[in-house]
């Protein structure tokens, strides 16, 4: 079912190549002005994360599956002619993650956040801008406590959109620093994102999907070297415009999502070995602004920051 999920993301950005290549070639069409005044959207979610691979080890009472709930905000605005800032926020929050079985648990995923900004220059369908952020990623081990770190992390990004849909790519480095020095997440890593959309119901519903690659290493206190590791994500979501509210200053959208991380710790005698959380999320949001469809919501937007505390969440039980 993974496999086949990745799949559908992976075929997501196809298609939005595809639309950006036809949309080259077909008749001029015409394109809301990109300044479209600022914008602001809160949203909260719920969904379920569960957790397999060949490094579950049953015998540490690592949790396998938990609930999560989380929320966020973005405020975006166009500066002079062509600028995008953008600020945004996303954190979330485990629960039942404290023990297995009545036994306490270790290596478990309590939530995190990542905040940070954008800064853009937008020209009739393209963008090309940097991002940059930090954020703090938490745990529980009832062994070894102070697993928690914080990370940071930098990058450049490029997108074209149309009314049809789009195709972003984000690249960049990502950091952390442990509380207690283990260092059993990710660091000195490198990741590749690309991300499209594709828009129905003039605009009122998108399908999104992205992949991503990361390249860092692990494991940096077991010995004089770190060990590489490597990790794949994915997502999907579809999300649909409720209503315009409050004279059309206003909307409501609903959407769900189904997410993948696969990490795999390169070790230096036995053979690597992989681990994978998946989820399910639904949830809503709440725009203010002059957008009238989730196109121009994303014409107002620069791409969303990768979700770093989620993807180092899978991390430390591969050790």
């Amino acid at each position: 079912m993974a496999t086949l999920l990745h799949s559908v993301s992976i075929a997501a950005i196809s298609v939005g190549i595809a639309l950006a290549s036809t949309s080259a070639r077909a008749d001029p069409v015409d394109v809301p002005p990109r300044d479209l005044g600022a914008v602001f959207e809160v949203n909260a979610w719920g969904g379920y994360m569960w957790r397999g691979g060949n490094l579950i080890v049953k015998s540490l009472h690592e949790v396998e599956e938990l609930p999560l709930a989380g929320g966020g905000a973005m405020f975006a605005s166009p500066v002079f002619d062509y600028g995008l800032v953008q600020l945004e926020f996303d954190g979330e929050g485990a629960f039942d993650n404290e023990d297995v079985n009545g036994v306490p648990a270790n290596e478990s995923y309590s939530g995190g956040f990542t905040g940070g900004g954008h800064l853009g220059y937008t020209r009739d369908n393209f963008l090309i801008g940097a991002f940059g952020g930090a954020g703090r990623t938490y745990f529980f081990d009832s062994f070894r406590p102070g697993y928690d770190v914080t990370q940071w992390l930098a990058g450049g990004q490029a997108r074209y959109l149309n009314e049809r849909g789009s195709l972003a790519v984000q690249a960049g480095y990502f950091d952390t620093r442990s509380d207690n020095g283990d260092m059993e997440t990710l660091s000195d890593t490198y990741f590749v994102r690309a991300i499209a959309q594709v828009f129905f119901n003039n605009g009122s519903t998108m399908l999104e999907g992205s992949v991503a690659y990361a390249d860092g290493t692990q494991d940096e206190d077991d010995g004089p070297t770190s060990d590489p590791a490597y990790m794949w994500a994915w997502e999907i979501v579809l999300e649909h415009q409720l209503a315009m509210l409050s004279s059309s200053n206003a909307a409501a959208t609903v959407f769900v999502s189904y997410e993948g991380i696969q990490v795999t710790q390169q070790f230096p005698i036995i053979d690597s070995q992989s681990l994978m959380d998946q989820g399910i999320y639904a949830g809503l949001k709440f725009r203010f602004g002059a957008q009238q469809n989730l196109y121009e919501r994303e014409m107002s937007t620069a791409p969303g920051l990768p979700n770093v505390h989620r993807w180092l969440g899978a991390v430390p039980a591969i050790d």
